[in-house]
């Protein structure tokens, strides 16, 4: 219900700023048109974040987005239609689009969408002759469209784009002004039907010449749904290219010259041009088969019903698709160009996954070594265990030492028959040893047999395994340091196949360690907006158990009658909150029931197992300049060095990033880079701090040997002036929890010029 709630007034809310939006575009004159564009597929899941809000709100089908509008996709797809003009965007996932413009009136109306991330398919209105304008920004660059149908696909390594031109004109040029404060004068480079154009993902870099698509690279970065909708629209791709071949064949023959004065340069051979053309979509078509985005029989019933309407040599037959000549149409100097860019972007993904590989080799080589430090650990702990417990039986005499044999064994079957593991992982608290030798060990059971049943039924009452998955947000973090306001957030996903007896659930979460007497005082279970009080749990709570100290906790509390099956699975839900004051081994036992009349009938257990760790990290910075001068419009970068102590390699690090004062900088990224391959970044909040986290094990292995990083902001525009950034190692903050420090704040002057 409160899920219900809070989405109805995501919806609401959402509703007031497009009716905002609206008043404010029809005061603003009568020849205005109010335009939207119209989600009409979503697969997956995406998020909008209105014009104005920093609120994001569920996406869905129908719903309107209007100028000012961000759309972001996540694992799945989603396609716009700009209602009036009828263009369609196919985004692929984990796409981030923002609609900066959607305007019009007498005079033309104009389409302005700015591609921060993923890939795009585009199915633009032939705009030639007309007053309109359909514009993309990527990056730095504006492409700048006449029609109709295009892909923009961003490297997944680089953060460079490749612009692929399947029928119509796109024009790519250079959305930043030059160094000085001058606009660019380079020309921009006009893209046509079967080429390409590379847009280099530095700030300094312009397009490339164009060239002929490659068919290999461009489907290497499209997802299936970006693909399969470009194939969708093959009749209409097949139709314009095919008219465009006979206007070029009769300017060739009339011997007049093209509109666009370029043409000719690049379009100087007409039938390697005319064969490119045909052959394009089903070269794109074989090469989504040959890596497996679409299957051979999707592909070819798309081409069939592309096919239906299709006359002539505009058929496609996928038997008979010829290569395509990469000659065709371009400057041969832009093609060197271009095949020195593909080699140069070879060379450079080369050494980033050589950074990569040895950054894991070492990764792998602190992991080893700290498993071998605990393994020695473990069998010396193991070792002066047995020999105490040996000192111990050997004060005994021989009836208190059966007795306290058999009450050892009795724990285990016990053990054993609530379907835990049959090999010990610590070893019951012995009783005390009898003063003179001659009294009975304390609590040995009431009426213990000497002379147990040798063979016993492991298990008479089987727990059956879970019909369930438990997915735990940091499954990774196995190593924890002692004294940290800690989280850990969980959710449950039940097996494929398993049929619940009813809708709700009901949850327990048991708490063990060998630590004895743990302290659990701070301990807080949460479940989306409900909360139980904090909880001391103690050895009582959980009857006869085998760990050192234990304690159980219900979610929800036991007079509630469960949480719904589906909002267990929505992410991590339920979360569990503590500040560790006990160095040891603690297993988190999470059991679902379901209900059958008035009874609950467990759905089986999942553990997760963690330690507690006396070491502290200590993580200094070794290196970096006191201060850094900001140039207009500059990117702003930061070089430093940095060394920690005591880091196990599955601790949570982070970097905080903070600039101090007023700069304008709220959901900017920040990217940390160690030899120009990023391994953590994060977004500035509204207190301009950024939270730079990566893989586990990344970071805790570059600071324990000690290693060179270079921080990296994006785009904003600071106020003239001085600011100072401040610098600090944490444990990542979760769940509104403070980040706790592993060291002291560095702060650098920032001295940011004026134009």
């Amino acid at each position: 219900m409160k899920q219900w709630i809070r989405k109805l007034c995501g919806s609401l809310a959402a509703m007031l700023i497009t009716l905002a939006v609206g008043q404010s575009a029809l005061a603003a004159g009568a020849e205005d048109i109010l335009r939207t564009a119209v989600i009409v597929d979503l697969q997956g899941l995406a998020k909008v974040q209105p014009a104005g809000s920093s609120l994001q709100y569920d996406a869905f089908e129908g719903m309107a987005l209007w100028q000012g509008d961000r759309l972001i996709v996540g694992q799945g797809s989603a396609q716009l239609r700009v209602e009036d003009t009828r263009d369609e965007i196919n985004l692929g996932e984990y796409s981030l689009l923002d609609i900066s413009q959607l305007s019009g009136g007498l005079q033309g109306r104009t389409t302005k969408l700015t591609m921060l991330s993923g890939v795009a398919y585009f199915a633009v209105t032939d705009l030639r002759g007309k007053p309109d304008t359909f514009q993309v920004v990527n990056g730095n660059h504006t492409l700048d469209v006449k029609g109709t149908h295009f892909i923009v696909a961003t490297d997944p390594v680089t953060g460079a784009s490749i612009v692929g031109v399947m029928a119509g004109a796109v024009s790519a040029g250079s959305s930043r002004p030059a160094s000085g404060g001058s606009p660019n004068q380079l020309p921009p480079t006009v893209i046509y039907p079967a080429q390409q154009i590379y847009l280099g993902g530095g700030e300094a870099s312009g397009p490339s010449g164009p060239s002929v698509v490659d068919p290999t690279r461009l489907i290497q970065n499209a997802p299936a749904n970006v693909i399969e909708s470009l194939l969708r629209n093959a009749e209409k791709i097949q139709k314009e290219n095919e008219q465009t071949k006979k206007s070029l064949e009769e300017q060739a023959n009339t011997l007049k010259q093209p509109a666009d004065p370029s043409l000719p340069l690049q379009m100087g051979d007409l039938n390697k041009i005319s064969e490119n053309m045909s052959n394009l979509v089903g070269n794109l078509a074989q090469e989504a088969v040959k890596q497996q985005k679409l299957s051979s029989g999707q592909v070819q019933q798309l081409i069939d019903e592309a096919n239906r309407s299709l006359e002539g040599n505009g058929k496609i037959d996928l038997d008979k698709v010829q290569p395509l000549d990469p000659t065709a149409g371009v400057d041969p100097e832009a093609v060197k160009k271009e095949q020195l860019l593909k080699e140069m972007q070879e060379k450079k993904n080369r050494e980033l996954q050589e950074q990569q590989n040895n950054l894991q080799a070492l990764i792998q080589r602190i992991v080893e070594h700290q498993e071998k430090l605990q393994e020695e650990n473990r069998k010396a702990q193991e070792e002066a265990q047995a020999r105490a417990q040996q000192q111990f039986l050997n004060q005994l005499q021989a009836q208190d030492r059966e007795q306290f044999l058999a009450a050892e064994r009795r724990l285990e079957q016990e053990k054993i028959q609530r379907g835990g593991s049959t090999s010990p992982s610590t070893t019951p608290a012995g009783p005390t040893a009898p003063s003179g030798g001659t009294s009975a060990p304390s609590n040995p059971g009431s009426n213990p047999n000497p002379n147990p049943n040798p063979n016993p039924n492991p298990n008479p009452n089987p727990t059956p395994s879970a019909s369930f998955t438990l997915n735990w947000r940091y499954a990774d973090e196995t190593s924890i340091p002692m004294g940290i306001q800690h989280t850990m957030a969980f959710g449950l996903t039940l097996k494929e196949g398993v049929e619940p007896k009813s809708d709700k659930l009901k949850v327990k979460v048991t708490l063990s360690s060998n630590v004895p007497e743990a302290v659990y005082s701070a301990i807080r279970y949460d479940f989306k907006y409900d909360s139980l009080l904090q909880t001391e749990l103690s050895l009582e709570d959980c009857g006869t158990s085998t760990a050192a100290s234990c304690g159980e906790a219900w979610l929800p509390s036991e007079e509630d009658a469960g949480y719904g099956i589906g909002a267990l699975d929505d992410g991590w839900p339920a979360v569990l909150s503590a500040n560790w004051m006990e160095s040891g081994n603690y297993t988190i036992t999470v059991e679902a029931f379901q209900t059958e009349g008035d009874a609950l009938v467990s759905l089986g257990k999942q553990s997760f197992q963690f330690t507690v760790s006396e070491v502290m990290p200590a993580i200094s910075f070794t290196g970096g300049e006191s201060s850094v001068n900001l140039a207009p419009e500059e990117q702003l970068t930061y070089a430093f060095s940095a060394k920690g102590e005591n880091i196990l390699p599955s601790y949570r690090l982070a970097l905080k990033a903070t600039i101090y004062g007023e700069a304008p900088y709220v959901d900017v990224p920040v990217t940390l880079y160690h030899n120009d391959t990023p391994i953590a970044s994060g977004v500035v909040d509204e207190n301009g701090t950024a939270y730079l986290t990566g893989g586990t094990g990344v970071l805790a292995a570059l600071l324990a040997a000690g290693s060179d990083f270079r921080l990296e902001w994006g785009a904003f525009e600071p106020e003239p002036g001085t600011y100072e950034i401040g610098l600090r190692w944490v444990y990542p903050p979760t769940e509104g929890l403070d980040p706790h420090p592993y060291g002291e704040e560095n702060l650098v002057g920032l001295n940011v010029g004026t134009p």
